[in-house]
């Protein structure tokens, strides 16, 4: 009985000296898990010493008939590059591997050389870079109230989508406008406008730019929806203001090629339909017009980017509305698409893309193709 209660002693010390040996070892090794982690990351990720990146001093045009090319506005951080490299992946895998357009790239930010790097590593085209926009595309419009401006962006905090966003605004006020006054564009006959992380799901056997050329289109798009009511409270209006300026200039809402039936319910209540304009071909001497400068000079004089969040989709829409004729705008059927995740455009010959026709947006309630159709 005595060794029976000694060897249960012995047991308990053991056990208590284990449990005391492991709570010492866990210890040090939480207080060096810092350290640890500091060094597999350094590890890891070796520094990249990538050589100085330059634009070329003239980009190279493929195709002998014009100049085109993919552009974009960015940001400078890793989810945006991610998001960029993303898109231009698939814009080469469906359509510019056998064609070789390049890219312009915009942004209000410095861009760094491993950004501008890895973007120009996928590209079969050449790549230019145009960082650091000034005031002068991206900001106020010299008329801007500034107090004005930041009593709107108050007001619509919280009840508009990004209502109390400045930035928004300065995007949406550059790609309605000043972008197309920009010296990168000057030489280009048309662009392919892309936003980044949005999808091409299809092969594309054919070449859109060829096919805007040989049928003399202006604008084009693949999803069409109506604009939130809230962000262009005075839009039309303004807009109508205008045209009542230029009726030389303005598409007669009688015309049977006109695009009003798209705008206008019963042939006189706007509906706030446009054309999305995160995937757009379009032929760029329809904004370098002198009615579609003078169209933007007076919206932005009204300030409606500031004073309210007009976004440049639907001031886009409204210029072919006022200056085109149905046939020269372009429904794309035939492309894949999809932007933020959800809205979808799938060809009905859709046994090459990754995605299936019932996805199409074209068939929501809140898609606007049939008016234009």
């Amino acid at each position: 009985m005595a060794f029976l209660q000694s060897l249960s002693k012995r047991l308990v010390l053991r056990i208590a000296a284990c449990v005391l040996a492991l709570s010492v070892i866990s210890t040090v090794v939480l207080m060096a898990r810092p350290n640890l982690r500091k060094r597999k990351i350094a590890i890891s990720r070796p520094a990249v010493n990538y050589p100085p990146f330059h634009n070329p001093e003239h980009l190279h045009h493929p195709n002998p008939h014009f100049k085109a090319a993919y552009v974009t506005m960015t940001k400078g951080d890793a989810g945006s590059l991610a998001n960029l490299r993303l898109t231009i992946r698939q814009l080469e895998d469906s359509v510019n591997h056998q064609r070789h357009y390049p890219y312009i790239i915009f942004s209000n930010e410095p861009l760094s050389t491993e950004f501008k790097t890895l973007a120009r590593s996928l590209s079969s085209g050449d790549m230019a870079f145009y960082d650091k926009l000034d005031s002068t595309y991206y900001g106020y419009s010299p008329s801007t109230n500034l107090t004005k401006a930041a009593e709107a962006r108050e007001r619509m905090n919280g009840s508009v989508l990004f209502g109390e966003s400045e930035d928004y605004r300065f995007a949406s006020r550059f790609m309605a406008g000043t972008i197309f006054r920009h010296p990168a564009l000057q030489e280009l006959d048309y662009y392919w406008r892309f936003e980044t992380g949005t999808e091409y799901m299809c092969p594309l056997a054919f070449d859109p730019f060829q096919y805007m050329y040989d049928h003399g289109k202006k604008l084009s798009f693949s999803i069409a929806l109506y604009e939130y009511g809230d962000t262009i409270p005075t839009l039309f209006e303004t807009i109508m203001g205008f045209a009542a300026r230029h009726p030389d200039w303005v598409q007669s809402t009688a015309s049977k090629n006109s695009i009003w039936p798209f705008v206008l319910d019963d042939k006189k209540t706007f509906n706030m339909c446009h054309f999305w304009s995160n995937f757009q071909i379009a032929d760029l001497s329809f904004f370098r017009s002198e009615a579609y400068q003078a169209y933007f000079d007076y919206l932005d004089n009204s300030n409606g980017f500031f004073y309210e969040r007009w976004g440049d989709p639907i001031v886009l829409s409204m210029a072919a509305v006022l200056f085109l004729e149905k046939e020269q705008v372009h429904f794309w059927d035939d492309i894949g698409y999809r932007v933020a995740g959800y809205f979808t455009h799938c060809p009905a010959d859709y046994k090459q893309c990754s995605c299936r026709p019932h996805e199409n947006f074209d068939n929501d309630g809140y898609s606007c193709l049939s008016k234009f159709q």
